[in-house]
């Protein structure tokens, strides 16, 4: 007889013999006891994890002479037919290779007729999901109202790209990856039926390659096997699969986190020239980033973890000398780069260059510390202290004169005392109020002077035009007059007077009537704007912000309400 491959010599035949789907192999065995036998199931997972061999035990299960059986027996004729693949009653169809409606058309033609020898006339169609839209709606129909004695298995790898109609009408079952400690217990066993002695670091490095996929880890051990004969080792897997030597990884890794870009290229280049494969070292690599990530947020958990205990040690000593964010960052910049390498022509000058970029990573800040020292610095910036050092002129009552209270004539005529509930000395205290409450508008108070307040008016003299243009526009005006009433509870209205240089340097007195609102075109919008991010690029406490963020001012937007 001719030599069988592991991956078929060792395929269960029984559903207590099928590794890690116990959630479904249990499933399906109380549904055959309860008698509760669906007319179609969906077997959807990931390739080699037993999708298929579930379909045929669950097919012989029900067509035993015995059963239905939770178990079949394995020894009468529609078994042995089924394990053979040569049985009337089930059929194997690949969608893959029958795609087309007049496919799906003959077979539903023929589940009209009744078993040949067993129960039910049964169907695996595997990777049904390369089915033509065309194909499904023929099979819809059969689907809607099978005959009693038809049942459909449909195994795919793409859940997602069957049809809503299809996936309502089937029962379905998600297979899951195989555990690497299952995996190796499994090949425990075939390599001593086989004679085999591999140690167990050779059958770990198996399991962890095919990612869960027993079929992939068999075909892995045969070819083990085949590579190196009856004493399989560590180092000739290694050598099968193309591993990158360990040490050198973990070597790479050190030269890495101490910034070390030399070292970290010299390393690459001892790499590059041992042929390794540079994409597997480039998954390699992006794996230990993860490893540490996890010691470092999580410990140094099992269940998380599957590497070898000297490793974990090199693992567990660069997690304890790195930040969180700063890992965070190291595993999004060579993840993102990762899918590159594979696919470029020229993968060592990337990794060159990828290599060069993690050395000069700076140390991540935490969101939290960076508002606590900006908090810090509007709050000096808010206080009397702060306000000194800044650049931009102070809030402050009129430069000269005297003080509000005393202020009672202009031009000879006698004005009216203010009206309660207002205070002289109030006007420091709204500056202050409306520095916290209103910043923007408060900038625009710094570049003028109070004239005089009496009564329901508040008198501004402005020297620069610009600034009062922005307090005669008309919306921002009414929120001027607005945050008047909401300080000092009272209505009071907003005159702004322009004084031009040369009333200033001979002390003539403004005109007596408030200068008229004038509209603002798109060109003074413009200066208005220019004008602000000036002042702004000029503020010390924008200048020390940027400073504490290791940032420059790239834009400065003014609102409309600003």
């Amino acid at each position: 007889m001719s030599y069988q491959v592991i991956a078929r010599k060792y395929r269960p035949q029984r559903f207590d013999e099928v590794v890690g789907q116990e959630h479904i192999t249990k499933t399906l065995q109380n549904a055959i006891d309860s008698k509760r036998i669906h007319h179609a199931y969906l077997f959807t997972g990931a390739r080699g994890i037993g999708k298929t061999t579930v379909a045929r035990i669950l097919a012989k299960a029900l067509n035993c002479e015995k059963g239905p059986l939770a178990e079949p027996c394995g020894k009468c004729s529609p078994c042995m037919e089924i394990t053979a693949g040569n049985s009337l009653d089930v059929q194997e169809i690949d969608g893959a290779s029958n795609t087309g409606v007049d496919d799906i058309r003959e077979i539903r033609d023929r589940t009209k007729y009744m078993p040949a020898g067993g129960r039910y006339k049964i169907y695996i169609i595997d990777e049904v999901h390369m089915l033509s839209t065309a194909a499904f709606n023929a099979l819809l129909k059969t689907l809607e109202e099978p005959p009693p004695h038809v049942i459909f298995i449909f195994a795919t790898t793409e859940a997602h790209k069957i049809p809503a109609t299809i996936l309502s009408r089937c029962q379905r079952y998600d297979f899951r990856r195989i555990p690497v400690s299952k995996i190796v217990e499994s090949l425990k066993k075939i390599a001593k039926d086989e004679s085999v002695t591999p140690d167990d670091e050779s059958l770990s490095l198996i399991a962890r390659e095919a990612t869960g996929s027993m079929r992939d880890a068999q075909s892995l051990l045969d070819q083990a096997i085949a590579f190196s004969g009856k004493t399989v080792g560590a180092p000739q897997i290694k050598a099968m699969l193309g591993f990158l030597d360990r040490k050198l990884l973990f070597d790479l890794l050190e030269a890495v986190f101490a910034k070390d870009a030399k070292k970290s290229l010299s390393i690459l280049d001892e790499i590059f020239d041992m042929g390794a494969d540079l994409s597997r070292f480039a998954l390699d690599f992006l794996s230990c980033l993860r490893h540490i990530l996890v010691i470092k947020e999580c410990g140094f958990e099992k269940n998380l973890l599957d590497v070898p205990q000297d490793e974990a040690e090199i693992l567990n000593r660069l997690a304890s000398g790195s930040a969180p964010e700063d890992l965070h960052q190291m595993f999004q910049v060579w993840y993102a780069a990762a899918d590159s390498i594979a696919r470029s022509p020229f993968p060592k000058m990337l990794l060159e260059v990828l290599l060069m970029r993690l050395a000069r990573i700076e140390p991540v800040r935490s969101i939290a510390d960076l508002m606590e020292e900006i908090e810090a610095l509007t709050a000096r910036g808010n206080s009397e202290e702060g306000k000194q050092t800044r650049t931009v002129p102070p809030l402050c009552p009129p430069k000269a004169g005297p003080p509000l209270a005393d202020k009672g004539r202009e031009g000879g005529v006698d004005l009216p005392p203010p009206a309660p509930p207002y205070k002289g000395g109030d006007w420091d205290s709204f500056i202050k109020w409306l520095t916290v409450d209103r910043p923007q508008i408060a900038s625009i108070f710094q570049h003028g002077t109070v004239d005089n307040i009496s009564g329901d008016v508040v008198r501004l003299n402005f020297d620069n035009p610009f600034y009062a243009d922005m307090l005669l526009e008309a919306d921002r005006k009414t929120q001027v007059e607005e945050l008047f009433k909401n300080f000092f509870k009272t209505k009071m209205r907003l005159e702004i007077r322009k004084v031009d240089g040369a009333q200033k340097a001979n002390g003539t007195p403004p005109a007596t009537q408030a200068q008229p609102v004038q509209p603002v075109g798109r060109a003074s919008v413009q200066e208005r704007k220019k004008a602000l991010t000036k002042e702004a690029l000029e503020t010390e406490i924008v200048k020390e912000a940027a400073e504490i963020l290791n940032a420059r001012v790239h834009d400065v937007r003014v609102g409309e309400d600003e």
